[in-house]
């Protein structure tokens, strides 16, 4: 399958590595698959906290990105949000799980509001043709389902997780 250039991020299944969407590798300190969900844990990107946690739900076409700060959930230090939500796509090989950036993302303000993103990224790509007319309407959907299933979480991540998520147990 041809990689669309700056949208996919690699993660190797066997060795604590990856390629990031930049096509720079990177190091992870963990990862977590089971059935349903994927999780990795990788060093901060920037000042204001340790580490970056990222939950993948395949079958919900979501990422969702939590920044840590000694284990510890915190917002993140310049756009205040508790977690980034990135809509994906996702698969495999013999040697890594793809995650591609699907254009969409929904900010979360823990029990307070969430703010959809990067739409006119979105309609861009459609028109560009970069996405087919499927991929667009999964997408789409996606996006309001899990908007529709953080309303119904009252607005929070981790009752959304209690809910809905694949796993139900603490890291």
């Amino acid at each position: 399958m041809a990689l669309r250039p700056g949208r996919v991020q690699r993660l190797h299944k066997r060795e604590d590595r990856g390629i990031d969407r930049s096509n720079e590798p990177f190091r992870f300190d963990r990862l977590i698959r089971r059935p349903g969900w994927i999780v990795v844990e990788r060093p901060s990107f920037e000042k204001g906290y340790t580490h970056h946690l990222r939950e993948i739900y395949p079958s919900w076409g979501i990422g969702v990105s939590t920044c840590l700060n000694q284990g510890v959930p915190v917002k993140h230090p310049r756009l205040r949000f508790d977690h980034y939500v990135d809509l994906v796509k996702v698969w495999e090989d013999q040697e890594y799980i793809y995650i591609e950036d699907m254009y969409v993302d929904v900010l979360i303000y823990e029990r307070s509001y969430y703010h959809v993103i990067d739409l006119e990224e979105f309609g861009e790509a459609v028109a560009n043709r970069l996405l087919s007319t499927a991929e667009a309407k999964r997408v789409l959907e996606n996006t309001q389902r899990f908007v529709d299933s953080m309303k119904r979480s009252r607005l929070s991540y981790q009752v959304w997780k209690q809910k809905y998520g694949a796993h139900r147990h603490k890291l």
